[in-house]
């Protein structure tokens, strides 16, 4: 029994400075490499093929989880090429058109620096004869 606690209190001395510990500056070294990233000069090129893997993966997401037993026939040809989307003014917020949909999606964080997925969408399907009821509607700027 002796030898039992004395082993047991040499372990926890050899094993106490093992255990993680809490330090200081952690969140402040997190808030800096973050801010870092946001405000650092991409190149162009590297931040729209960001923001195309955010909508593309986005699609994909939307598309499974609302057609999900007849996806692979919308799927197949979810391409970048194939997709046609706008940004709202200053927000993150981005209209995707795929065929008959039309997807606003809402991104917490900006999408061309982050890889993230949206917070907030709206998935509408628009008819075949969408532009025929709406030809003689004004345009709204």
């Amino acid at each position: 029994m002796r030898r039992l606690i004395i082993l047991f209190l040499a372990a926890s001395f050899v094993g106490g400075p093992l255990i993680a510990e809490e330090q200081q500056g952690i969140v402040n070294e997190f808030r800096a490499v973050e801010e870092a990233i946001r405000t650092r000069q991409a190149d162009p090129k590297v931040l729209e093929a960001q923001l195309q893997d955010n909508l593309l993966r986005a699609m994909r997401v939307t598309i499974t989880r609302r057609f999900f037993h007849t996806r692979d026939k919308y799927l197949n040809d979810l391409k970048i090429e194939n997709l046609s989307y706008e940004k709202f003014e200053a927000t993150n917020t981005y209209y995707v058109k795929y065929k008959s949909f039309i997807v606003r999606y809402d991104f917490v964080r900006d999408p061309e620096r982050f890889v993230l997925a949206p917070a907030y969408e709206k998935f509408l399907i628009m008819d075949e004869n969408f532009d025929a009821d709406h030809e003689d509607q004004p345009v709204t700027p």
